[in-house]
């Protein structure tokens, strides 16, 4: 069971921000993040090693976890707002304080690699955490007030979030198949899932609609996530599924692959119109500006064409 935080966030809260896969590679993008939340009354303290680099990391895996552990154990800092992804989350998990973490729960943001941390999250600490933009992608030059609306309020709003709102160029969404489910919601960037079979915090999906999204995986790509999913009874017994945007996605000729057999709809079809659950593609969650925040762990329905968060992340 995964448990409610305990509060949301108000003005005067201290947000942590920290890099627990990639560096900064702009530091105007800290500054504009940074802005986003002090012009909003919130304030905002940056973890040392930011711009470290490692190679593709920002610091050795210790390093990043301490850093972690550090932002969950202060009793100052009410959210913890990852940077952005780029790979190494999973490296961190080892490393982990997990009782401190499960007495300090808090909100939790990042999308992309940091699916490997909001697992992981669920797994060990039992705690609802949110996938939405990093502190990089909250207020870039061509900002998006729904995706920055989208997120205050996952984060401020006490009540249950109810009706997603439509992508707001692009409000059409497929139902794959049609019904109603309501059970809690897990998932994340479809990559770091598969990367999680095997492991202690590989995501148990029965019972649970199953959220996820990706970028830049072409559909043969997809395919081959889906299936190693579904050969790993990964997908068993789940209540219905929620697809969120699939950006640059779809088969190209100018992609230097394989030619294309399938398109990414095709896909899509050969692995869930098999399944008698409900399944929404298209939700506007997932790696673009407009990109709303999901929490994850708590009860949501599909319903046709909708999506609704029925339960808030916060405990009464």
């Amino acid at each position: 069971m995964v448990g409610l935080l305990s509060r949301p966030l108000a003005p005067g809260t201290l947000n942590g921000v920290v890099a627990p896969a990639a560096p900064v590679q702009n530091r105007s993008a800290v500054l504009r993040g940074t802005r986003f939340w002090e012009e909003r009354g919130f304030r905002v303290t940056l973890a040392p090693g930011l711009s470290e680099k490692s190679g593709y990391f920002a610091g050795a895996a210790a390093e990043r976890a301490a850093t972690l552990n550090a932002m969950f154990a202060d009793p100052e800092v009410g959210a913890i707002h990852t940077l952005w992804g780029g790979y190494g989350s999973t490296q961190l998990i080892p490393f982990l304080d997990w009782n401190a973490i499960r007495a300090n729960p808090k909100p939790f943001i990042g999308r992309s690699d940091i699916t490997s941390l909001h697992l992981a999250l669920t797994h060990f600490a039992g705690m609802v955490s949110f996938y939405g933009p990093g502190l990089a992608h909250v207020a870039p030059a061509e900002a998006s007030t729904f995706a920055q609306e989208g997120l205050i309020k996952a984060l401020t709003q006490k009540a249950p979030l109810g009706p997603l709102p439509r992508h707001p160029k692009d409000g059409f969404l497929r139902v794959l198949t049609p019904g109603r489910a309501t059970a809690p919601l897990a998932g994340g960037c479809l990559w770091p899932l598969c990367k999680s079979i095997g492991t202690p915090w590989q995501p148990d999906l029965r019972g649970k609609i199953f959220f996820w999204e990706e970028i830049g995986e072409p559909p043969w790509s997809i395919d081959a996530h889906l299936t190693h999913l579904k050969q790993a009874g990964v997908l068993e017994g789940i209540a219905g599924v929620v697809i969120g945007r699939l950006v640059d996605c779809e088969w190209s000729a100018k992609r230097a692959e394989m030619p294309s057999e399938f398109a990414l709809e095709e896909v899509l079809e050969a692995h869930f119109l098999e399944l008698d659950v409900p399944v929404l593609y298209g939700v506007p969650v997932g790696h673009e500006n407009d990109a709303l925040t999901l929490p994850l762990g708590v009860r949501a329905t599909i319903d046709g064409e909708h999506l609704s968060i029925d339960e808030s992340a916060f405990a009464a």
